[in-house]
C-alpha cells in the first residue's frame, strides 16, 4: 500500500496526517510532491472501492488508487479532491446557507441517471443515494460541490434515506431550525415538526 502511495505521489518522502475516524473506519492524508492522497482501514472496503469506480463520471467522487488487505483489514487508497466539508468555519457560511445548499446539492444528486446501477434495490421511486448523506461527506470548493465522500452505502434506495441524514446531520451541528430550509430547498413537500422529527430519527448510525 505504501509503496503504490509513492508511486501515485511521484515516490518519497512522505508526510503522514491522521485525518479523521468515525463509524466507517480510520482515514489518513498522506502527501508528496505531486498531491495528496488518502488512506482509508476498515474491516471490509470492497463494496466502497466498487461504488467508487462505479460512480466515477457520475458523481465527482476520489479516484480509487487500490484496494489492499493488511492486518486483518481493507486498506482503500484513493486520490485527494479538492475541498471541505460545507460546515467548515473556513467556508464562512451561515448554518441556513448550509442546510439550503445541502438540499440543493441532494436533489442534483437523486436526478442522476441510474437504470443500469448495480447497488441497491430497483422498485418505484427509487434514485441513486448516498446511503449517509452527512455534512462530513460532502465537500465544496470555492462554492460549489467538489466532491461526495463514504459511498460504501451508495444504490439505489428512498430518497428519505438520504433525506433523514440530512436533517440528522443539520440539527447535530447546528441544533434544530434548520430542516425546512434544506427540505425546500430539496423539493419535498412540507412537512410538520412532528414528521420532521419522525423523518430525522430513521436515520441510524
Amino acid at each position: 500500500m505504501r509503496a503504490a502511495a509513492s508511486a501515485a505521489l511521484g515516490g518519497e518522502p512522505l508526510s503522514e496526517d491522521f485525518a479523521w475516524m468515525s463509524w466507517a473506519g480510520t482515514v489518513w492524508r498522506l502527501s508528496g510532491r505531486h498531491g495528496d492522497v488518502f488512506v482509508k482501514r476498515a474491516a471490509r472496503l470492497d463494496a466502497e472501492r466498487d461504488r467508487l469506480e462505479w460512480l466515477a463520471g457520475r458523481w465527482p467522487v476520489p479516484q480509487v488508487i487500490g484496494l489492499f488487505q493488511a492486518s486483518g483489514d481493507d486498506w482503500l487508497l484513493t486520490r485527494a479532491l479538492q475541498g471541505v466539508p460545507m460546515y467548515h468555519p473556513s467556508v464562512g457560511w451561515s448554518p441556513e446557507h448550509v442546510a439550503a445548499s445541502l438540499g440543493e446539492i441532494l436533489r442534483g444528486l437523486h436526478a442522476t441517471e441510474a437504470g443500469d446501477c448495480p447497488f441497491g434495490v430497483r422498485k418505484r421511486g427509487h434514485v441513486l443515494i448516498h446511503g449517509d448523506y452527512c455534512l462530513p461527506n460532502v465537500l465544496v470548493h470555492d462554492g460549489r460541490l467538489s466532491a461526495v465522500i463514504d459511498v460504501g452505502l451508495a444504490g439505489l434506495g428512498s430518497p428519505e434515506t438520504d433525506l433523514a441524514a440530512g436533517v440528522w446531520t443539520l440539527q447535530y451541528n447546528f441544533g434544530r431550525g434548520f430542516a425546512r430550509a434544506f427540505l425546500d430547498a430539496y423539493g419535498w413537500p412540507p412537512m410538520s415538526d412532528e414528521a420532521i422529527e419522525k423523518l430525522r430519527r430513521k436515520y441510524a448510525r
